[in-house]
């Protein structure tokens, strides 16, 4: 069985590449261009980079645990 630990890491990946991967569906093929396209797209960039900083912050915390 899966330890909460490993499932938090593989939830935090996935969403990293979840939110990258939107991001650079905007900005390629945006689905409404203009204004709400920036929007999801900054929004998504942003949020996928504070995921990463997260991400590293659990695994320096999961050390000490």
């Amino acid at each position: 069985m899966i330890s909460l630990k490993a499932f938090h890491l593989f939830f935090i990946l996935l969403s990293i590449i979840i939110m990258f991967g939107y991001g650079l569906y905007e900005i390629f093929t945006p689905k409404n261009p203009g204004f709400t396209s920036y929007v999801a797209t900054f929004f998504s960039l942003g949020m996928a980079s504070l995921l990463v900083v997260y991400f590293f912050q659990v695994i320096r915390k999961f050390r000490t645990l």
